[in-house]
């Protein structure tokens, strides 16, 4: 056999055992359960992830540690839990190494069978956001990405004010939960009957919850759903998260003074929500009982 000859056959064989093992480290299939949604990965989304954080939870400190790194990483993976029989929601976190959060986001997919309503999300949307030490490499089954600093700091610069706010029928939906809210919670007299203006902060495409600041009451009332918002089954049924907080007697400068409750708001959370709420939120009139409807205000 010429040397030629040889060298080729060689080359063949090594050129089958690269093509072998890239298949044996191939991404699982679509079907595989344990596979990360492919939705997770793509730019457009984690970018709108960034925003919710960079609008409600990234702090002057976690922005410094990224401002100047060429890279923001990712590492995505499917998170399995024990649901109730048919319930089929999808499960996932989305870390990000280089500031220490663990972002636990929600795909929704299953039937409330007592009220015949389907609960579904059009994607995966934030539950939780954990800061803390994360490990010091991708989780076994998780998915790197990486994404252009530069870009998505042009992102997030472009949209840091973008006004998406409650189209008027999940506003007019909105002003009937806030007044069923109030009055549950006996904060709605005869002293504070009337018109009221609240200020309603933007929504994200990847968070089912609304903060609204009462302006005369001094409240901040937040609602949350696994069903989207948009959904006119939200507003009809028992299916919100709904909280009010009391500016004045339920804030605290740190958790550890209440631990375990979650009817106290930090400083610092509160300092963010009147800030979406005030300086980029809507501002409206919310009109007495037997109005139909939730005005801007003048």
């Amino acid at each position: 056999m010429s040397r030629v000859k040889a060298f080729t056959v060689v080359a063949s064989l090594m050129l089958v055992v690269l093509l072998s093992a890239c298949q044996s480290v191939a991404p699982a299939k679509a079907s595989d359960t344990k596979a990360v949604p492919q939705e997770l990965v793509q730019q457009p989304y984690l970018f709108e992830v960034v925003r919710y954080l960079y609008r409600w939870q990234l702090d002057e400190a976690e922005v410094d540690r990224i401002v100047g790194a060429k890279k923001m990483t990712f590492w995505v993976r499917r998170v399995e839990a024990t649901l109730d029989p048919g319930d089929l929601s999808a499960l996932a976190e989305l870390l990000l190494p280089q500031v220490g959060l663990r972002v636990r986001v929600k795909k929704a997919d299953y039937r409330i069978e007592e009220l015949g309503t389907e609960v579904k999300s059009a994607n995966f949307r934030v539950t939780q956001v954990i800061r803390g030490d994360l490990p010091g490499r991708a989780p076994l089954g998780a998915e790197v990405v990486e994404v252009d600093m530069q870009v998505m700091r042009d992102y997030l610069f472009r949209t840091r004010s973008q006004p998406d706010y409650p189209d008027p029928a999940l506003i007019s939906r909105l002003q009937q939960a806030l007044r069923k809210e109030a009055a549950k919670e006996g904060i709605l007299t005869n002293s504070t009957a009337g018109e009221k203006i609240v200020h309603v902060a933007p929504l994200s495409p990847v968070a089912n919850e609304i903060w609204v600041f009462w302006e005369a009451g001094r409240k901040l009332f937040s609602f949350a759903s696994d069903i989207d918002l948009a959904n006119p089954a939200v507003w009809e049924h028992e299916t919100l998260l709904a909280r009010i907080y009391d500016l004045d007697q339920q804030v605290v400068v740190s958790h550890e003074e209440a631990p375990g409750s979650s009817r106290f708001l930090t400083r610092y959370e509160v300092s963010r929500a009147l800030f979406n709420c005030l300086l980029f939120g809507q501002r409206l009139t919310v009109q007495p009982p037997g109005s139909e409807s939730a005005l801007p205000a003048k």
